[in-house]
């Protein structure tokens, strides 16, 4: 994973930047590497797809296939990796040109669109199209829409901004339960949707989920120490999203942990709430200081510390790098910013 990952990483940044910081990537990283991360992403298809770099060529998928897609390796790279609106400048097939036979035209052309059919899926995996966040949940098993819960709606609003960029997320909480084999949907529904985005998944049982973007680590969410460890070694984050076990001492302790590995501009969220005023979770009906929703309801007034402190406080952490937080049915996103406007004059306060 880390040998894959130290190509994944420069190329993921350097695929929307000129073609010559590219082709410089590329020639770095070889473009043997850079092609088995492209097609560790696209799977297999029934053509014979023939990829150019610096004048050599290279037959991969079904080398026996006599329909073959021409594409240079940075044009795939770019269709593969980048905001999928440029064109194909260097796509060129090749098909079989059969004698007709007793089918006649008619049969010639029927046969021939079954060659179309083949070279569009495999263009269609190299450029793949801008899919609802919904959709995507219910194609990869995700349950963050239409199971126990409602959360790509507000996932969209927040992360749209985020969507093509190349971003670091990390998810505590794989799915799955107990079983090493199961889980992974939202993971597999994030590479999806962030289409250069590195995905990790934390969980405390060990998973062997995986992806041409997706590490899969074992680890206690409960845990400050190796969470901070864990920032440290693979972050700064762009994206945290605590769906892990839920106690809120547990939810607590990781954001305590790991909001200072969240890179300015980027997001933390906490899902299912509802803990927060359910007892046996660590919760209360009233969610106090100590909850988790008592926690991020203390960021609120954080927000507006300026009007509260002395004139030129500097306030704590926390309060100077939440800009802002966002409150939905059961979830929340806060958003890491700076936050150290000057507050109104201190007479103010007493004006009245």
């Amino acid at each position: 994973m880390v040998a894959r990952w130290t190509v994944l990483a420069p190329l993921l940044q350097a695929v929307t930047a000129g073609r010559d910081l590219l082709d410089d990537t590329i020639s770095r990283l070889t473009p043997d590497a850079v092609t088995d991360a492209l097609l560790a992403e696209i799977g297999e298809h029934d053509v014979r797809l023939d990829l150019t770099f610096a004048g050599r060529t290279t037959s991969h998928l079904r080398t026996d296939s006599d329909v073959t897609v021409s594409l240079d390796l940075a044009d795939a790279v770019r269709g593969l990796y980048g905001t999928g609106e440029r064109p194909w400048p260097s796509l060129a097939v090749r098909t079989p040109d059969p004698e007709l036979d007793e089918r006649g035209v008619a049969g010639w052309f029927h046969r021939r669109k079954g060659l179309a059919d083949a070279v569009q899926q495999l263009l269609s995996a190299l450029r793949p199209g801008r899919r609802d966040l919904g959709e995507l949940a219910v194609e990869f098993g995700s349950d963050k829409w239409g199971d126990l819960h409602w959360y790509t709606q507000h996932y969209e609003r927040h992360f749209a901004r985020l969507r093509d960029e190349p971003v670091k997320v990390l998810e505590i909480g794989i799915g799955g339960w107990e079983s090493p084999d199961s889980g992974g949907g939202s993971l597999r529904m994030w590479q999806r949707y962030f289409r250069r985005g590195l995905i990790h998944g934390l969980d405390i049982v060990p998973k062997t989920v995986t992806g041409p973007r997706i590490t899969a680590i074992q680890g206690d969410q409960s845990d400050a120490g190796f969470l901070d460890r864990l920032g440290r070694e693979l972050g700064p984050f762009d994206v945290v999203i605590d769906d892990g076990s839920h106690f809120n001492d547990h939810v607590r302790t990781s954001f305590h942990a790991l909001f200072p590995h969240v890179r300015a501009g980027g997001l933390y969220v906490v899902e299912d709430l509802q803990t927060a005023y359910w007892p046996s979770w660590g919760g209360h009906p009233d969610a106090p200081a100590g909850t988790s929703m008592g926690l991020l309801k203390s960021f609120v007034d954080g927000l507006n510390q300026a009007e509260v402190r002395d004139p030129g406080g500097q306030g704590s952490y926390l309060e100077r790098n939440i800009s802002g937080i966002s409150f939905h049915h059961n979830i929340a996103f806060v958003e890491k910013g700076r936050n150290d406007e000057q507050g109104g004059p201190a007479f103010m306060r007493t004006l009245y």
